[in-house]
């Protein structure tokens, strides 16, 4: 398969944002952008600037705008944790949910729970409301 019968899969804003960013400078930090989201199937695309400011003096301690970025948007993973919607999303979801469970069953002095709880009886119940 050539890359352009690839690339004919691709809806066609997909398809230009590719080309645009691929053809720029800005190419390194838009691959890092779709590293960080860790294959979400639907980034979110923040645009915007924000700054934060010492309340006591008005000194500016950092500005941030995406107009620096590719595209001019920051694509941030959508966090979704139902697996149809988002695989990777909801794949990170699960396993942050099984270290929680495990923390709380075992003790992890790292997560603030003292291994002293082990000894403490265990009920895991799921209430589910008439319907």
């Amino acid at each position: 398969m050539t890359d352009t019968a690839a690339m004919a899969g691709l809806d066609p804003a997909t398809l230009t944002d590719v080309l645009r960013v691929a053809g720029s400078t800005g190419y390194d930090r838009w691959e890092e952008q779709i590293r960080r989201t860790g294959g979400c199937a639907q980034p979110i695309h923040l645009t915007g600037a924000t700054k934060t400011t010492d309340r006591a003096t008005g000194t500016l301690l950092h500005h941030y705008t995406t107009d620096t970025e590719p595209g001019g948007r920051l694509r941030v993973a959508c966090g979704n944790r139902r697996a149809s919607r988002c695989p990777a999303c909801a794949w990170t979801y699960a396993g942050d949910t099984y270290h929680l469970i495990r923390a709380g069953l075992t003790g992890d002095p790292a997560k603030g729970t003292p291994h002293t709880i082990r000894d403490h009886p265990r009920v895991f119940a799921t209430l589910t409301a008439p319907s």
